[in-house]
């Protein structure tokens, strides 16, 4: 896959992912090439910065027997234009980014989920997405704070916000 015009089109999580792991071969030499060269250091963080992102526990991303793939792509558009459903580009890249699990998840993707489908079609739609998504793995996302490849110990409230309780008072952590 190659970027030939940047901001042409939108990319899915899956996509930049694949580009982060392109560009790091071009420096580690695992592109083919052979070629290993000396990566700068501001590019290096970056692209370890949006692997951790993309691939932190709770992300679909995150799941080794994942079955994100373009054929799973397709796969996905073909079986639910098939199934009737009429889903905005932009409501099937969320899908796929988020790899939903519940209705109520689905509910916060799709503009006016429950006045276009009925229960049951939502559900025939999020059994659709597991077949070709795959099964999203129960738990939490984890935030590894002593990661040295991101930033997350100094900016934890991207994970939640700062701690503090009701009355605005700063919590130990």
């Amino acid at each position: 896959m190659k970027v030939l015009e940047k901001s042409s089109s939108v990319l899915s999580n899956w996509e930049v992912l694949n580009i982060v792991r392109e560009q790091k071969g071009e420096y580690d030499g695992t592109d083919g090439t052979g070629r290993a060269r000396p990566m700068p250091a501001n590019l290096s963080r970056v692209l370890n910065d949006v692997e951790t992102q993309l691939t932190a526990a709770g992300s679909p991303l995150s799941d080794p027997h994942g079955r994100y793939s373009s054929a799973a792509f397709r796969e996905l558009f073909t079986r639910t234009k098939d199934a009737g459903f009429s889903i905005e580009k932009a409501e099937l890249l969320m899908i796929l980014n988020l790899r939903p699990k519940s209705l109520a998840e689905l509910d916060t993707i799709m503009e006016e989920l429950d006045s276009r489908y009925g229960e049951e079609k939502q559900e025939e739609l999020l059994a659709i997405v597991k077949e070709c998504l795959g099964p999203v793995e129960e738990g939490g996302m984890a935030v590894d704070v002593e990661s040295e490849a991101t930033d997350a110990k100094h900016d934890r409230h991207r994970f939640g916000g700062a701690e503090v309780d009701l009355a605005g008072q700063r919590v130990q952590a």
